[in-house]
């Protein structure tokens, strides 16, 4: 198929980017992409696209650990029906049993890749987290995430089939007659074709886009953005997990406090220091977390505001400054002590649930485009993720990847069309910064149909008064606005509650007519399927 002219103000219409080509194209840093790098054939010339360093990404920031089966009362069935459990009836259940069933060989994996879980004399020392039935969350201390991420970081780094492409930003997806063929990037001020006959988008999600967010602002979802301008079937965008421990440090930054901490005994407390969350829930603070971040919320407002705290001073500062190291530091930092303060906390936007609509094996809608990790939506998280089960998802899903891949990549490569480069508008849009703020107000834990409607009408008001004919674009706010206006339109859509969305407006589930998910493809409106 003949490639568009290309005209979206980097090249002049007619002229097209310089060229480099590739067995594979993965973009994106996490546990997902470097295991999808690290699970293909060493024959294979791989480039390992990122936009930001690694300790930027969101793997690196996970503390927590990794859900896996592993103890002698837990099986991967009580796994799989936690999971289903907290996804409120959106799971699928392929997915589901997919990710329990090969959880085993996902710890396999990392173990062997040189990841060193903690143990204790029986084995593997097993964490229990919110909506877990059994304690089953393998992990590194208190810095899983950031140790997964460099012990696979190091393996890519001795591969001398993969090629890292770091500080180099995913403008948009590439495509011909037989499918995705590549993508556009720049890397400083040079405008690249990197051409594949396989491209795996494996970016993250996109909790970057509220003000307060656990995750760099940099997460915004620009695999996502790109591959819905290419065409492929974007799903499930109105459902957010709002993590309901992260603290606000005197600088500014906003901190997550592990889950884990709640899993070891530490309580939430109100401004009167009285346990609350057994009023809520009969699991209390080991509920689900949009459970857990809703009632926090309403026991904000049945105290009439003030703080909330996570109270971990029985557990002892020997244990608090072992098991977690990496926590206990920072607060310590920032003049926090757990063994003997209270720490305050509200729930954060933490994980995002939709994205690029994938099957068994990580395909896309669009052949030879795969998706794994938070940029995927594969079905396995459901309206709500099981804690812990993030980065198992990118471990299993990024080796199946990489197995049909292995399998099934024979697409000639041919002349790029850059059609979906062509539907980029340009605009010069008011600050990313206003757009978070106006999204931690609408479309946070709790959501009003009126507000949803007066953002969607503001969204459009902005792409509408703002176009822009000449300078550089901005990329990355465009691909911001563009999200928020995907997960409000379908939040407004589903006129219910469920998982990590909540209508106050309507606060019951509806299985009869909202037991579907929500669809986005190019140039159609937002539908329930």
């Amino acid at each position: 198929m003949k490639g568009r002219e290309y005209s979206n103000g980097m090249l002049p219409a007619g002229q097209y980017p310089k060229s480099r080509r590739y067995d594979v194209i993965i973009v994106g840093m996490g546990v997902a992409g470097l295991t999808v790098a690290l699970s293909l054939d060493k024959k294979l010339r791989i480039a390992l696209v990122s936009k930001n360093s690694l300790d930027e990404s969101s793997t690196y920031k996970a503390q927590g650990g990794m859900a896996v089966a592993a103890g002698t009362d837990d099986s991967a069935a009580q796994h799989a029906a936690d999971t289903l459990h907290v996804g409120k009836g959106l799971c699928s259940k392929e997915s589901v049993a997919v990710l329990t069933r090969e959880a085993p060989a996902a710890l396999d994996f990392l173990q062997t890749m040189g990841t060193r879980f903690c143990k204790s004399e029986q084995g593997l020392e097993l964490a229990r987290e919110g909506g877990h039935s059994r304690k089953r969350v393998v992990h590194h201390y208190d810095f899983t995430g950031r140790h997964i991420a460099e012990v696979l970081a190091r393996q890519t780094a001795g591969r001398s089939n993969i090629e890292c492409w770091e500080d180099t930003f995913l403008i948009d997806i590439l495509t011909n007659a037989q499918g995705c063929c590549g993508c556009l990037v720049k890397k400083k001020k040079q405008t690249l074709q990197l051409l594949a006959p396989a491209v795996v988008i494996a970016a993250g999600g996109y909790s970057g886009i509220f003000g307060r967010s656990t995750n760099s602002v940099a997460a915004n979802g620009d695999g996502i953005a790109a591959a819905y301008r290419a065409g492929a079937v974007i799903t499930d965008m109105e459902f957010v997990q709002f993590h309901p421990t992260a603290v606000t440090l005197p600088t500014g930054k906003v901190f997550l406090v592990s889950e884990a901490l709640r899993g070891e005994g530490a309580l939430l407390v109100n401004a009167a220091g009285e346990r609350f969350m057994p009023n809520y829930h009969e699991s209390a603070e080991l509920a689900p977390r949009d459970e857990v971040s809703r009632a926090m919320l309403a026991e904000l407002e049945r105290q009439q505001g003030g703080c909330l705290y996570l109270d971990a001073r029985a557990l002892g500062q020997d244990y608090l400054m072992e098991r977690f190291q990496a926590i206990y530091a920072e607060l310590a930092e920032h003049g926090y002590f757990m063994e003997k303060q209270l720490i305050p906390v509200l729930p954060t936007a933490h994980y995002t649930i939709g994205g690029i609509k994938t099957d068994l094996w990580g395909q896309s809608s669009i052949p030879h485009l795969y998706a794994c990790g938070e940029s995927a939506a594969t079905g396995v998280h459901g309206a709500n993720r099981l804690a812990s089960n993030s980065l198992l998802e990118g471990v299993v899903f990024g080796r199946r990847v990489a197995a049909h891949i292995h399998d099934n990549s024979r697409n000639p490569l041919q002349t790029a069309d850059f059609s979906a480069a062509e539907r980029r508008k340009r605009h010069s849009l008011p600050p990313v910064a206003l757009l978070r703020k106006k999204m931690d107000v609408t479309a946070g834990v709790v959501r009003q149909g009126r507000e949803l409607k007066d953002m969607t009408e503001w969204l459009h008001q902005q792409q509408e008064a703002n176009r822009q004919e000449e300078g550089q674009p901005d990329f990355s706010a465009d691909n911001a606005y563009l999200l928020a206006g995907l997960l409000v339109e379908a939040a407004l859509l589903r006129r219910e509650s469920r998982g990590g969305h909540y209508r106050a407006d309507y606060p019951v589930q509806n299985d009869r007519d909202f037991k579907k998910h929500s669809i986005h493809v190019w140039g159609k409106k937002v539908s329930l399927q």
